[in-house]
């Protein structure tokens, strides 16, 4: 084992801080830029009282090392076996050596040697002190760098209450909206309940029946099946709605009208109860589930312009909810006793205590009620235990006056990094929104108002976490987070109104039913000029033939009755001689 000594010294060349870096030299793949096994002092191999930061020599035997200050006190590192590393004392004697102390938990040693004790690495544990060798973690759990035990990784996850209000429908006008979902046809689902579908269906129907008619007309001479067409005509002449009953085909069309009108008025029906879109789930009668009766509009408005006084309410309830600063340190064995809370009241810092403080599996879990919305709070934690990941939120009760209501939040976000533990010296900012969203009525003209507040959180992870050699050369001896609650100089406002409310529904549709009517009469239009005369003429044509052909057929059955008349007559007699 090689032991160096480094001093640090400013340009001035004044004396900043001296430190041993302790390597293994039977390492293969040693090198200049190989990493240290430990250093000292570090977190938990501090210096004792008394003796000096600054050292001038270093003298080493085959069973100890010897550290001198530049005072003369001298310090006796005594090798320990594995699973111990060497312990100072609190204060220095002369002259001062080191006893043996198991591990922390999180930590191993697998020599001897007068080395501290390493962190395990990242998927493994050591959940005991004195650990020779760490263990291996589950692969779904999170098991960082030091990690004392294992923690689900459901621990890690955000919570964010508030979503973007989604994009307004590329159309908004409601006609436009009934009209592509009563002639759409798609496949499966969508065939099923498109009204389009249905209507051709009934219209193929509608020719079937035609042409029985036109079997009974045409090719059947049989009294029975001429009543029967005339029972059907009459029927059908009686549900023409189309020409007022003139026509029996009128009576057909009408029953495919009938079934397109049906479908408008269960879509239109179904279309005016998907609002709000809070309430509602998913949109059956049409091809898209999602479709909804709401717009949208989302914008900024600056908290330096006076809201207008429909709000004035909702930024009352909103700016005297009551924050819960939860905090809640992951992967570690730190208890309850050892933090100690402070809160900033103007330039002051004062003590305060947690509302709530428990560690169940490793999850160190916190509560502070704030004093205020905007403060900063300072939370020191006198332990050197490993900390695997960070969780900070804010919660809030839920309240609620006429048509203003305050949701609760209960919003978090975890900070983690993988290979790494945190540090002993934490900054986070975390920045309150103002979000109201208004819900204009479909009936009525009060609007309704939702509050809630959204969360920026601002850390860089790089100076949150440390890797094995960075952590190896930390001195402090406690963790220290500070968490800063501040408030943006803007709020979101999101507007959702009905696309349609009910006397216009009542208008698209009579307006729907018109135009449809004169859609159907207009093909009885074209019926009765193209249609009916080429019909007529092909009747005629065939009573032509059929009296053609019945002249022709009576007067054959003429000239074979006079032949049978004839060939019944008596031959005459002749006499023979």
């Amino acid at each position: 084992m090689a032991a160096i000594l480094v001093n640090t010294y400013t340009l001035a060349y004044q004396w900043v801080s001296s430190q041993i870096y302790l390597y293994d030299m039977t390492l293969n793949n040693y090198s200049s830029d190989s990493t240290q096994l430990s250093i000292f002092p570090n977190y938990h191999q501090s210096l004792p009282a008394g003796f000096s930061s600054i050292f001038l020599n270093i003298i080493s035997s085959s069973t100890s090392l010897t550290l001198m200050d530049d005072i003369g006190t001298l310090l006796i590192f005594i090798p320990t076996g594995p699973g111990l590393f060497p312990l100072m004392p609190d204060t220095a004697s002369i002259p001062t050596i080191t006893s043996p102390k198991a591990c922390l938990p999180g930590m191993y040693k697998s020599n001897y040697g007068i080395n501290d004790c390493t962190l395990c690495p990242a998927g493994t544990k050591a959940s005991v002190n004195g650990s020779i060798n760490c263990m291996a973690c589950a692969p779904d759990s999170l098991c960082s760098l030091g990690s004392t035990g294992e923690v689900p990784n459901s621990e890690l996850q955000n919570r964010d209450q508030v979503i973007a209000y989604p994009e307004s429908p590329e159309s908004t006008i409601f006609e436009e909206i009934l009209i592509h979902n009563m002639f759409y046809i798609g496949s499966g689902r969508c065939l099923v309940i498109s009204p389009l579908f249905w209507s051709l269906l009934v219209t193929g129907f509608a020719f079937l029946i035609m042409i029985i008619v036109a079997i009974l007309n045409f090719c059947t001479m049989n009294p029975e099946g001429t009543q029967v067409k005339k029972k059907i005509q009459y029927t059908f002449k009686k549900i023409d709605m189309i020409r007022e009953g003139e026509l029996w085909v009128g009576g057909l069309a009408s029953l495919s009208l009938i079934v397109m009108l049906s479908f408008a008025y269960a879509f239109s029906n179904g279309y005016f109860k998907e609002y709000p879109i809070e309430s509602v789930s998913g949109f059956n009668l049409a091809c898209d589930t999602s479709m909804r009766n709401a717009k949208f509009q989302t914008g900024l408005r600056s908290l330096g312009i006076a809201p207008d006084e429909a709000e004035h309410e909702m930024f009352h309830l909103l700016d005297g909810q009551s924050f819960t600063l939860n905090v809640a340190f992951l992967n570690t064995l730190i208890a309850c006793d050892a933090i100690s809370i402070q809160a900033l009241f103007g330039t002051t810092w004062s003590t305060i205590r947690w509302s709530n403080c428990t560690n169940i599996t490793s999850v160190l879990s916190l509560s502070i009620s704030l004093p205020s919305q905007q403060t900063s709070i300072e939370i020191s934690i006198a332990d050197i235990g490993t900390i695997g990941a960070l969780r900070i939120g804010l919660s809030g009760p839920t309240m609620e006056k006429d048509l203003y209501y305050l949701r609760e939040l209960n919003a978090y976000r975890s900070f983690s990094q993988n290979g790494s533990a945190l540090a002993h010296t934490l900054a986070v900012s975390l920045t309150t929104t103002k979000v109201i969203n208004e819900t204009v009525p479909i009936d009525g003209h009060d609007s309704n108002y939702t509050g809630i507040y959204a969360l920026t959180y601002g850390a860089n992870l790089n100076s949150l976490f440390l890797s094995q050699a960075a952590y190896s050369q930390l001195t402090s001896t406690e963790t220290i987070l500070t968490v800063a609650i501040g408030e943006s100089t803007y709020y979101v406002k999101n507007v959702q109104e009905p696309i349609v409310k009910r006397a216009e529904l009542i208008f698209h549709n009579l307006l729907f039913t018109v135009v449809c009517f004169e859609i159907f009469g207009l093909l009885f239009v074209v019926y009765k000029l193209i249609f009916e005369p080429m019909y007529n003429l092909i009747v005629r044509m065939y009573y032509r033939r059929r009296e053609r052909y019945q002249a022709n057929d009576q007067k054959n059955n003429e000239e074979l009755t006079s032949i049978d008349h004839r060939s019944n007559v008596e031959p005459p007699m002749v006499c023979a001689f």
